[in-house]
């Protein structure tokens, strides 16, 4: 019996082959014994292998940041809008997006996406802290600590236990609110080197 796939379980088994292959070991034969398809069925869903990699990259965009920031912004409480994103970023498939964000030092595409997806994430933690503390310098640096924690876990060599990652992000909440039972809202930083690349 032929099996049946739908083009979102093409992302997923993408997905899976990152993980533990990295973009190099994502071809097409290895897509579709994966999903014991032929080609045929691949090329029922994707016009070619390029036109595969740009809906799968919108797919991990719009799965990954995109729906989530949605659901964090839905969520009155800034306290529980960043426990909600730090839940968010401890779920996320971290070996599959460390192999994206190699992928992007090679190919300008996929390098756009991921520019893409880390300006979505920055902006709507920066958004939750700066709801706890006002705009500012703090608010800004403590996103951006949070987003440097996100991608250097990603990245760390051998992977590291999502438990280093939560206490991470725990951190920077913790320190959002104490500097607001504190009274400081960061008008003493260096206004200097705030933008994120």
């Amino acid at each position: 019996m032929a099996t049946i796939v739908r083009r979102e379980d093409y992302f997923a088994a993408a997905l899976e082959i990152l993980a533990v292959h990295a973009h190099a070991g994502l071809k097409q034969a290895r897509l579709c014994a994966h999903l014991d398809v032929t080609t045929g069925s691949f090329y029922n869903y994707f016009a070619s292998w390029a036109d595969f990699e740009q809906e799968f990259l919108q797919d991990w965009l719009d799965k990954q940041t995109v729906q989530l920031s949605a659901t964090a912004r839905l969520e009155g409480s800034p306290r529980r809008r960043l426990e909600m994103l730090i839940d968010f970023a401890c779920r996320l498939p971290h070996p599959a997006e460390s192999a994206i964000r190699g992928w992007a030092y090679s190919d300008h595409a996929v390098r756009d996406v991921q520019a893409l997806v880390d300006r979505q994430r920055f902006d709507v933690v920066a958004d939750a802290t700066a709801a706890i503390l006002g705009p500012g310098e703090e608010a800004h640096r403590l996103a951006q600590i949070a987003i440097f924690a996100l991608a250097g876990f990603q990245q760390t060599l051998p992977a590291q236990d999502v438990s280093a990652l939560r206490w991470s992000l725990d951190w920077v909440l913790r320190k959002a609110l104490e500097d607001l039972d504190r009274g400081d809202t960061g008008g003493d930083i260096d206004s200097r080197d705030t933008e994120v690349e």
